[in-house]
């Protein structure tokens, strides 16, 4: 008697390459990064030491921005608070999530980096306009995220509507795009492409190459990231 096809169980693995995970930050913490980050490029700071020129980030940073700062001295005492426990919690839930997928070889592992971990400060908030770009790059310690904070809707309508864009077969202006591995690879994918929506946060390896795409919409779209060492070895 045959094998009956239907019932063939397959099992199937992804045992390679990095975890990106993506969550969504608080309308309370959202607000207190739009807001502060608009304070110091405009100059109405409440403290009249943090200006744009002072908090000007951009040779720390890859990216090939006119507007790049840092939030150093920024935020109130309660303020900080709340930033810091909404992203380290997130970030623990990274750590936990690269465990369930066998990214974390075990539970002490898992246990002492989520302990150990700590957000590295400062903040930066990045005001990405027509025609810029960043190139791919790394981050410093463990874990990094990128969160939106304002990401315009013609930004995707460029990539749907637009000549240059709208028959490609990877439309990515704006958008993020992760890399690892063999590009060329059969059965095997070297990039992975995301569209920022606002408050949209991702956690990834800080060792993840990345990069940012430009776009060619009259617009800015405003992004922040920070970095977590958790001393996993």
């Amino acid at each position: 008697m045959g094998m009956n096809l239907k019932e063939k169980e397959m099992k199937w693995y992804v045992p390679f390459g990095p975890i990106i995970v993506e969550a969504v930050i608080s309308d309370e913490l959202h607000n207190i990064l739009i807001t502060r980050g608009d304070q110091i490029r405009d100059g109405t700071h409440p403290n009249p030491a943090i200006t744009k020129d002072a908090n000007d980030y951009r040779d720390r940073l890859a990216g090939n921005l006119s507007e790049e700062y840092s939030y150093e001295g920024a935020f109130t005492e309660n303020e900080d608070s709340i930033i810091t426990k909404e992203l380290e919690f997130l970030a623990r839930k990274f750590l936990e999530c690269a465990q369930k997928a066998g990214k974390i070889s075990n539970a002490k592992k898992l246990a002492d980096s989520w302990m150990n971990l700590s957000m590295k400060k400062p903040l930066w908030v990045n005001y990405m306009k027509s025609g810029e770009w960043n190139p791919a790059h790394n981050h410093t310690g463990d874990i990094s995220c990128v969160t939106y904070l304002r990401v315009p809707k013609e930004i995707e309508e460029e990539n749907k509507k637009q000549e240059h864009t709208k028959k490609s077969n990877t439309p990515s202006a704006g958008r993020i795009e992760w890399q690892f591995g063999n590009v060329g690879m059969k059965f095997s994918s070297g990039g992975f492409i995301r569209a920022p929506e606002e408050k949209k946060i991702y956690f990834f390896p800080a060792s993840l190459s990345h990069l940012v795409y430009p776009f060619k919409s009259n617009v800015e779209r405003v992004s922040v990231s920070c970095n977590f060492s958790c001393n996993l070895d």
